[in-house]
């Protein structure tokens, strides 16, 4: 079961961080948390992923056709570009590939794991590519900002680091 709590506590820092478009994200915090908690993730970190993938915008085609929130590449997915355009079948298939990339290099090395979930096989951590680690701390800034916004945490330490 999703928990509410942590749902609304995501809402509530999405919109004290100044992150655009949190009033749409709100409406799928609960989403967000519900395939974090399925797959181990961070919802600070997958929130701050859809946000730079797409600034919530659910419509958004990139120019190597990745669709939908998360960008997906629909080569790589069980599902069509229309498909990735309905939240909900984003929000889970992000959610899936992230925890596949940030397992395949350790079970909370998100650096390395973004870099991959941006870049594919050409991140890894002896020679990780450029731009896909640029892309892991733009994402894991947003995240930080995120999380120091949710009620009673710690400001100082986080569960994740750049």
């Amino acid at each position: 079961m999703v928990n509410t709590i942590t749902a609304a506590a995501l809402c509530l820092a999405m919109q004290t961080s100044g992150m655009p478009r949190a009033h749409y994200a709100c409406k799928h915090a609960k989403q967000m948390v519900k395939v974090s908690e399925k797959h181990n993730l961070n919802p600070a970190i997958f929130a701050a992923l859809i946000s730079v993938e797409s600034n919530w915008r659910p419509h958004v085609v990139s120019k190597d056709n990745a669709c939908g929130l998360t960008q997906v590449l629909p080569q790589y997915s069980r599902h069509t570009c229309e498909q990735l355009k309905k939240p909900k079948t984003s929000i889970k298939e992000g959610g899936y590939k992230l925890r596949y990339w940030v397992h395949r290099y350790g079970k909370s090395n998100y650096l390395v794991g973004l870099c991959g979930y941006n870049k594919g096989h050409r991140c890894h951590t002896k020679t990780p590519n450029k731009r896909g680690m640029r892309y892991a701390r733009k994402v894991l800034n947003l995240a930080l900002m995120i999380y120091r916004q949710f009620p009673g945490v710690n400001s100082e330490k986080a569960p994740f680091s750049l």
